[in-house]
Protein backbone atom coordinates (compact mmCIF):
# COMPACT_ATOMS: atom_id res chain seq x y z
CA UNK A 1 0.00 0.00 0.00
CA UNK A 2 1.20 3.49 -0.81
CA UNK A 3 2.50 5.39 2.25
CA UNK A 4 0.05 8.31 1.86
CA UNK A 5 -2.81 5.96 1.00
CA UNK A 6 -2.11 4.01 4.19
CA UNK A 7 -2.29 7.20 6.27
CA UNK A 8 -5.56 8.17 4.58
CA UNK A 9 -7.15 4.75 5.02
CA UNK A 10 -6.11 4.34 8.65
CA UNK A 11 -7.07 7.95 9.40
CA UNK A 12 -10.57 7.28 8.05
CA UNK A 13 -10.84 4.06 10.05
CA UNK A 14 -9.74 5.89 13.21
CA UNK A 15 -12.30 8.67 12.66
CA UNK A 16 -15.23 6.32 12.05
CA UNK A 17 -14.34 4.07 14.98
CA UNK A 18 -14.26 7.03 17.39
CA UNK A 19 -17.56 8.40 16.05
CA UNK A 20 -19.24 5.00 16.32
CA UNK A 21 -17.90 4.32 19.83
CA UNK A 22 -19.00 7.68 21.28
CA UNK A 23 -22.51 6.59 22.37
CA UNK A 24 -21.04 3.40 23.83
CA UNK A 25 -18.75 5.32 26.20
CA UNK A 26 -21.64 7.54 27.37
CA UNK A 27 -23.85 4.48 27.82
CA UNK A 28 -21.11 2.64 29.71
CA UNK A 29 -20.85 5.50 32.24
CA UNK A 30 -24.63 5.49 32.64
CA UNK A 31 -24.66 1.71 33.10
CA UNK A 32 -21.92 1.81 35.75
CA UNK A 33 -23.79 4.44 37.75
CA UNK A 34 -27.02 2.47 37.65
CA UNK A 35 -25.33 -0.76 38.70
CA UNK A 36 -23.61 1.05 41.58
CA UNK A 37 -27.05 2.25 42.73
CA UNK A 38 -28.33 -1.32 42.73
CA UNK A 39 -30.41 -0.89 39.56
CA UNK A 40 -30.48 -3.32 36.67
CA UNK A 41 -29.37 -0.59 34.31
CA UNK A 42 -30.07 0.22 30.69
CA UNK A 43 -28.97 -1.76 27.69
CA UNK A 44 -25.34 -0.83 26.98
CA UNK A 45 -26.45 0.01 23.42
CA UNK A 46 -29.51 1.99 24.51
CA UNK A 47 -28.13 5.34 23.31
CA UNK A 48 -27.77 3.92 19.79
CA UNK A 49 -31.40 2.79 19.92
CA UNK A 50 -32.55 6.20 21.18
CA UNK A 51 -30.65 7.99 18.41
CA UNK A 52 -32.19 5.76 15.75
CA UNK A 53 -35.68 6.46 17.12
CA UNK A 54 -35.15 10.22 17.25
CA UNK A 55 -33.97 10.32 13.64
CA UNK A 56 -37.36 8.93 12.59
CA UNK A 57 -39.38 11.50 14.55
CA UNK A 58 -40.68 14.81 13.24
CA UNK A 59 -38.90 18.07 14.13
CA UNK A 60 -41.18 20.58 15.86
CA UNK A 61 -39.95 24.19 16.04
CA UNK A 62 -41.27 27.13 18.00
CA UNK A 63 -43.37 29.65 16.08
CA UNK A 64 -40.75 32.25 17.06
CA UNK A 65 -37.83 30.21 15.71
CA UNK A 66 -35.74 31.49 12.82
CA UNK A 67 -33.26 29.92 10.42
CA UNK A 68 -30.80 29.62 13.32
CA UNK A 69 -32.89 26.86 14.88
CA UNK A 70 -32.68 24.82 11.67
CA UNK A 71 -28.92 25.26 11.23
CA UNK A 72 -27.60 25.23 14.81
CA UNK A 73 -27.86 21.44 15.49
CA UNK A 74 -25.85 20.64 12.37
CA UNK A 75 -23.23 23.32 13.06
CA UNK A 76 -22.77 22.00 16.61
CA UNK A 77 -22.45 18.44 15.33
CA UNK A 78 -20.01 19.35 12.55
CA UNK A 79 -17.86 21.33 15.01
CA UNK A 80 -17.31 18.19 17.08
CA UNK A 81 -16.68 16.11 13.96
CA UNK A 82 -14.06 18.64 12.87
CA UNK A 83 -12.20 18.18 16.16
CA UNK A 84 -12.32 14.40 15.81
CA UNK A 85 -10.90 14.75 12.29
CA UNK A 86 -7.91 16.56 13.82
CA UNK A 87 -7.51 14.42 16.92
CA UNK A 88 -5.31 11.32 17.03
CA UNK A 89 -6.66 8.53 19.21
CA UNK A 90 -4.81 5.33 18.43
CA UNK A 91 -3.17 6.26 15.10
CA UNK A 92 -0.57 8.99 14.84
CA UNK A 93 -1.81 10.51 11.53
CA UNK A 94 -5.32 11.91 11.76
CA UNK A 95 -7.17 13.05 8.63
CA UNK A 96 -6.68 16.75 9.42
CA UNK A 97 -3.48 16.34 11.42
CA UNK A 98 -1.75 19.05 9.42
CA UNK A 99 -4.43 21.53 10.55
CA UNK A 100 -4.72 20.26 14.13
CA UNK A 101 -3.74 23.53 15.78
CA UNK A 102 -4.44 23.57 19.52
CA UNK A 103 -6.15 26.96 19.36
CA UNK A 104 -8.38 25.79 16.50
CA UNK A 105 -9.61 22.91 18.67
CA UNK A 106 -10.45 25.29 21.52
CA UNK A 107 -12.30 27.65 19.16
CA UNK A 108 -14.23 24.76 17.59
CA UNK A 109 -15.52 23.83 21.05
CA UNK A 110 -16.48 27.47 21.66
CA UNK A 111 -18.23 27.62 18.26
CA UNK A 112 -20.41 24.63 19.18
CA UNK A 113 -21.34 26.24 22.51
CA UNK A 114 -22.12 29.54 20.77
CA UNK A 115 -24.59 28.02 18.32
CA UNK A 116 -26.18 25.76 20.91
CA UNK A 117 -26.94 28.78 23.11
CA UNK A 118 -28.15 30.72 20.06
CA UNK A 119 -30.57 27.87 19.43
CA UNK A 120 -31.77 28.05 23.04
CA UNK A 121 -32.48 31.77 22.85
CA UNK A 122 -34.00 31.53 19.36
CA UNK A 123 -36.89 29.46 20.70
CA UNK A 124 -38.32 32.40 22.63
CA UNK A 125 -38.53 30.26 25.77
CA UNK A 126 -37.69 31.52 29.25
CA UNK A 127 -35.85 28.30 30.02
CA UNK A 128 -33.83 28.69 26.82
CA UNK A 129 -32.46 32.01 28.01
CA UNK A 130 -31.80 30.54 31.45
CA UNK A 131 -29.90 27.61 29.96
CA UNK A 132 -27.88 29.85 27.62
CA UNK A 133 -26.81 32.18 30.43
CA UNK A 134 -25.81 29.25 32.65
CA UNK A 135 -23.94 27.57 29.80
CA UNK A 136 -21.85 30.67 29.17
CA UNK A 137 -21.38 31.12 32.89
CA UNK A 138 -19.59 27.77 32.98
CA UNK A 139 -17.85 28.27 29.63
CA UNK A 140 -16.33 31.58 30.67
CA UNK A 141 -14.96 29.89 33.80
CA UNK A 142 -13.61 26.78 32.05
CA UNK A 143 -12.34 28.31 28.79
CA UNK A 144 -9.21 29.94 30.32
CA UNK A 145 -8.21 26.62 31.87
CA UNK A 146 -8.70 24.85 28.55
CA UNK A 147 -6.60 27.43 26.70
CA UNK A 148 -3.84 27.21 29.33
CA UNK A 149 -3.87 23.40 29.07
CA UNK A 150 -3.33 23.50 25.31
CA UNK A 151 -0.70 26.26 25.57
CA UNK A 152 1.13 24.33 28.29
CA UNK A 153 1.20 21.23 26.08
CA UNK A 154 2.50 23.29 23.17
CA UNK A 155 5.26 24.89 25.27
CA UNK A 156 6.13 21.63 27.02
CA UNK A 157 6.58 19.75 23.74
CA UNK A 158 7.63 22.73 21.56
CA UNK A 159 4.95 21.65 19.07
CA UNK A 160 1.87 23.47 17.81
CA UNK A 161 -0.19 20.67 16.29
CA UNK A 162 -2.08 18.29 18.53
CA UNK A 163 -0.84 15.23 16.62
CA UNK A 164 2.80 16.32 17.03
CA UNK A 165 2.29 17.16 20.71
CA UNK A 166 1.20 13.68 21.75
CA UNK A 167 3.66 11.94 19.44
CA UNK A 168 6.44 13.97 21.08
CA UNK A 169 5.25 12.89 24.55
CA UNK A 170 4.99 9.27 23.40
CA UNK A 171 8.53 9.32 21.97
CA UNK A 172 9.90 10.91 25.14
CA UNK A 173 8.28 8.23 27.32
CA UNK A 174 9.51 5.41 25.06
CA UNK A 175 13.07 6.76 24.91
CA UNK A 176 13.20 7.16 28.69
CA UNK A 177 11.92 3.60 29.15
CA UNK A 178 14.37 2.06 26.67
CA UNK A 179 17.38 3.98 28.00
CA UNK A 180 16.43 3.38 31.62
CA UNK A 181 16.70 7.09 32.32
CA UNK A 182 14.69 8.62 35.14
CA UNK A 183 12.41 11.48 34.18
CA UNK A 184 12.66 14.67 36.20
CA UNK A 185 9.95 15.49 38.70
CA UNK A 186 8.94 18.51 36.57
CA UNK A 187 8.44 16.42 33.42
CA UNK A 188 6.25 14.03 35.42
CA UNK A 189 4.34 16.78 37.22
CA UNK A 190 3.31 18.72 34.09
CA UNK A 191 1.22 15.94 32.44
CA UNK A 192 -0.25 15.02 35.84
CA UNK A 193 -1.33 18.61 36.55
CA UNK A 194 -2.75 18.98 33.05
CA UNK A 195 -4.67 15.72 33.38
CA UNK A 196 -6.31 16.78 36.67
CA UNK A 197 -7.09 20.23 35.27
CA UNK A 198 -8.60 18.80 32.08
CA UNK A 199 -10.60 16.25 34.07
CA UNK A 200 -12.26 19.06 36.04
CA UNK A 201 -12.91 21.04 32.84
CA UNK A 202 -14.40 17.95 31.16
CA UNK A 203 -16.83 17.50 34.08
CA UNK A 204 -18.01 21.08 33.56
CA UNK A 205 -18.02 21.12 29.75
CA UNK A 206 -19.92 17.84 29.53
CA UNK A 207 -22.49 18.80 32.18
CA UNK A 208 -21.58 15.97 34.54
CA UNK A 209 -22.09 15.66 38.28
CA UNK A 210 -21.22 17.55 40.52
CA UNK A 211 -21.48 20.58 38.18
CA UNK A 212 -24.63 19.43 36.40
CA UNK A 213 -26.74 16.30 36.14
CA UNK A 214 -27.23 14.92 32.60
CA UNK A 215 -30.06 12.66 33.80
CA UNK A 216 -32.39 15.37 35.12
CA UNK A 217 -34.81 17.80 33.50
CA UNK A 218 -35.55 19.73 36.68
CA UNK A 219 -35.78 23.32 35.45
CA UNK A 220 -34.21 24.94 38.49
CA UNK A 221 -31.00 22.91 38.33
CA UNK A 222 -30.24 22.03 34.72
CA UNK A 223 -27.55 23.70 32.60
CA UNK A 224 -27.03 21.86 29.32
CA UNK A 225 -30.49 20.32 29.12
CA UNK A 226 -32.16 23.75 29.30
CA UNK A 227 -30.50 24.69 26.01
CA UNK A 228 -32.08 21.80 24.12
CA UNK A 229 -35.34 21.64 26.05
CA UNK A 230 -37.29 22.73 22.96
CA UNK A 231 -35.41 20.37 20.60
CA UNK A 232 -37.27 17.41 19.18
CA UNK A 233 -36.98 14.65 16.63
CA UNK A 234 -33.89 14.68 14.44
CA UNK A 235 -32.56 17.88 16.04
CA UNK A 236 -32.68 16.36 19.52
CA UNK A 237 -30.95 13.22 18.24
CA UNK A 238 -28.17 15.28 16.68
CA UNK A 239 -27.69 17.28 19.88
CA UNK A 240 -27.57 14.10 21.95
CA UNK A 241 -25.06 12.45 19.63
CA UNK A 242 -23.03 15.67 19.66
CA UNK A 243 -22.86 15.48 23.45
CA UNK A 244 -21.48 11.93 23.15
CA UNK A 245 -18.85 13.15 20.68
CA UNK A 246 -17.87 16.00 22.99
CA UNK A 247 -17.44 13.61 25.92
CA UNK A 248 -15.33 11.32 23.71
CA UNK A 249 -13.14 14.26 22.65
CA UNK A 250 -12.29 15.15 26.24
CA UNK A 251 -11.78 11.53 27.26
CA UNK A 252 -9.47 10.96 24.27
CA UNK A 253 -7.33 14.00 25.07
CA UNK A 254 -7.10 12.91 28.71
CA UNK A 255 -6.10 9.40 27.66
CA UNK A 256 -3.32 10.83 25.48
CA UNK A 257 -2.04 13.07 28.27
CA UNK A 258 -2.08 10.22 30.78
CA UNK A 259 -0.62 7.49 28.58
CA UNK A 260 0.04 8.40 24.93
CA UNK A 261 0.35 5.38 22.69
CA UNK A 262 -0.36 5.73 18.98
CA UNK A 263 0.40 3.42 16.10
CA UNK A 264 2.69 4.73 13.35
CA UNK A 265 1.99 1.92 10.89
CA UNK A 266 -0.71 -0.59 10.09
CA UNK A 267 0.95 -3.39 12.08
CA UNK A 268 0.73 -1.46 15.37
CA UNK A 269 -2.94 -0.51 14.96
CA UNK A 270 -4.52 -3.58 16.71
CA UNK A 271 -2.44 -3.07 19.87
CA UNK A 272 -2.94 0.71 19.80
CA UNK A 273 -6.71 0.33 19.34
CA UNK A 274 -6.92 -2.14 22.22
CA UNK A 275 -4.87 0.17 24.44
CA UNK A 276 -7.07 3.14 23.50
CA UNK A 277 -10.25 1.22 24.34
CA UNK A 278 -8.89 0.11 27.72
CA UNK A 279 -7.84 3.67 28.58
CA UNK A 280 -11.27 5.01 27.65
CA UNK A 281 -13.03 2.36 29.76
CA UNK A 282 -10.84 3.26 32.75
CA UNK A 283 -11.62 6.97 32.31
CA UNK A 284 -15.33 6.21 31.97
CA UNK A 285 -15.11 4.31 35.24
CA UNK A 286 -13.34 7.28 36.85
CA UNK A 287 -16.07 9.68 35.76
CA UNK A 288 -18.79 7.29 36.94
CA UNK A 289 -17.02 6.98 40.31
CA UNK A 290 -16.87 10.76 40.74
CA UNK A 291 -20.57 11.07 39.90
CA UNK A 292 -21.54 8.29 42.28
CA UNK A 293 -19.80 9.70 45.38
CA UNK A 294 -20.63 13.39 44.79
CA UNK A 295 -24.00 15.13 44.92
CA UNK A 296 -24.82 17.95 42.52
CA UNK A 297 -23.51 21.21 43.91
CA UNK A 298 -25.17 24.61 43.92
CA UNK A 299 -24.65 26.80 40.86
CA UNK A 300 -22.54 29.38 42.65
CA UNK A 301 -20.14 26.77 44.00
CA UNK A 302 -19.04 25.83 40.47
CA UNK A 303 -16.45 28.68 40.29
CA UNK A 304 -14.69 27.21 43.34
CA UNK A 305 -14.14 23.91 41.54
CA UNK A 306 -13.20 25.46 38.20
CA UNK A 307 -10.76 27.83 39.89
CA UNK A 308 -8.80 24.74 41.01
CA UNK A 309 -8.57 23.68 37.37
CA UNK A 310 -7.37 27.15 36.37
CA UNK A 311 -4.68 27.21 39.08
CA UNK A 312 -3.42 23.74 38.11
CA UNK A 313 -3.24 24.66 34.41
CA UNK A 314 -1.47 27.92 35.28
CA UNK A 315 1.12 26.08 37.39
CA UNK A 316 1.65 23.60 34.55
CA UNK A 317 2.17 26.46 32.10
CA UNK A 318 4.71 28.14 34.40
CA UNK A 319 6.60 24.87 34.79
CA UNK A 320 6.52 24.40 31.03
CA UNK A 321 7.93 27.87 30.44
CA UNK A 322 10.70 27.28 32.98
CA UNK A 323 11.56 24.01 31.27
CA UNK A 324 11.51 25.65 27.86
Amino acid sequence: MNYNAEHLALGCIQFFIIVLLAPFFAGFIHKLKQRARGQKGINILQFYINFNKLLKKEVVLSKDATLISSLAPYIVFVSYLLILLMLPAFYRYSLLGVSSDVILIAYSLALATFFMTLYAMDQGSAFGGLGASREWFLTVLSEPSLIFIFISLAIYTKQGRITDIFYFIQNGAENAFLSGAHSSSVSIAIPFLLFISLFIVSISENARIPIDNPETHLELTMFHEANILEASGKHLGIYEYGSYLKLTIFLTIMSLILFPYMAVNIYQVPLALTTYFIKMIILCGLIAGVEIVNPKMRVFRAPNVLSVSFILSLIAMILSIRGF
